[in-house]
C-alpha cells in the first residue's frame, strides 16, 4: 500500500479528501509546505488510489493561514467536515500534518465532475438562494455572486471569509493573495471572470410578485403585485423591499395611510423627474 494511504503523522503534506457512501472520492484538499510539494503529493495520491485527473476539476489554488496552528487535522476541519456532510460525504485524511511554526501552508483543491454538477442543478432550481449560496461558501470556494437580487451576502459568510461589493481589480487582487476565502458581490460578473474566482453563482432579481410577497411580509399589509408590473428590474431587490418598507412605516408613522404612504414611497423610490 502507498505510503499516502496510511494515516501516520507528517511534516510536509497531508490529503483530505471526502468520500461517499459507496466510497467513491468526490472532494480532495492537499495542504502542503510548498506549492511544488502541494502538486506532487497530489499526483501521487490520484495515481495511489486509482482516480483519474480528468473526473476532477480544481477549485482553489494558493497560500493559505495558518498562523496560531500548530498541525492540520479532521479536528481543526470541522466547517470543512460539516459541509461536506451537508452533501452526503464524509471527510477523512491520510494523518496529521505538523507545522512547526509555518504561519502559511500552501493548499490546492478539487472536487469531482459529478459533484461539481451539482452546484449547477441547485443553482438551476433557484428554490431556495440562500441556502445554495451559503453551502456553496461554506466549502470555502472563493465565489464570484452575480447578486442582481439584493441578497444580503454577510449574513451568510462565517469564519474567515472576506467579502467584497464590487471591489477594483487591486482590493481583488490583494484580497486572494491575503485572505482564506474571498466572497466578490456584483452586478455584473463579466467585469471579474479573469480572476481565480472558481465557482459563480448568478442570482436573478425578484419577479414582481417576489417583490410584493417581500415587501407585504416586511410592512404586515398586504401589497398588490400589479404595483410592481413596470418596475425598475434593479430596483426588484431584497435590500430595496428593506428600504422601502422603512420609508413606509416612516411615513405611516407621520399620519399618512398605507396607500398613500405606498405610493409616495414607490414614487420616490423609482426616481424623481425634475
Amino acid at each position: 500500500m502507498s505510503d499516502l494511504l496510511v494515516p501516520k503523522e507528517r511534516h510536509d503534506a497531508v490529503v483530505f479528501i471526502g468520500v461517499d457512501a459507496r466510497d467513491a472520492v468526490e472532494f480532495i484538499k492537499v495542504y502542503a509546505v510548498s506549492k511544488e510539494r502541494a502538486r506532487q503529493v497530489l499526483e501521487e495520491f490520484i495515481n495511489a488510489r486509482g482516480l483519474f485527473p480528468a473526473d476532477y476539476r480544481l477549485v482553489s489554488e494558493g497560500l493559505e493561514e495558518t498562523a496560531g496552528k500548530s498541525a492540520i487535522t479532521t479536528r481543526t476541519e470541522t466547517g470543512l467536515s460539516s459541509a461536506l456532510a451537508r452533501f452526503g460525504l464524509k471527510l477523512i485524511s491520510n494523518g496529521v500534518l505538523y507545522l512547526n511554526g509555518l504561519d502559511k501552508v500552501y493548499q490546492i483543491t478539487l472536487v469531482s465532475e459529478s459533484f461539481y454538477s451539482r452546484f449547477e442543478g441547485s443553482e438551476q432550481k433557484a428554490v431556495e438562494p440562500e441556502e445554495v449560496v451559503r453551502k456553496v461558501i461554506s466549502m470555502g470556494f472563493n465565489v464570484l455572486v452575480e447578486n442582481r437580487r439584493g441578497l444580503e451576502l454577510s449574513d451568510l459568510v462565517g469564519g474567515d471569509a472576506v467579502v467584497l461589493r464590487e471591489p477594483s481589480a487591486d482590493e481583488l487582487v490583494n484580497a486572494l493573495k491575503r485572505a482564506r476565502q474571498v466572497i466578490v458581490e456584483t452586478t455584473d460578473a463579466s467585469k471579474y471572470m479573469s480572476f481565480e474566482l472558481p465557482v459563480v453563482v448568478k442570482l436573478s432579481p425578484l419577479s414582481p410578485a417576489e417583490f410584493a410577497g417581500m415587501l407585504s411580509s416586511l410592512i404586515g399589509e398586504p401589497v398588490g403585485s400589479e404595483r410592481f408590473a413596470d418596475y425598475p428590474e434593479e430596483r426588484l431587490t431584497e435590500r430595496n423591499a428593506r428600504l422601502l418598507a422603512g420609508m413606509v412605516r416612516k411615513l405611516i408613522e407621520e399620519g399618512l395611510s398605507l396607500d398613500r404612504a405606498l405610493e409616495i414611497a414607490l414614487s420616490l423610490n423609482r426616481g424623481l423627474s425634475l
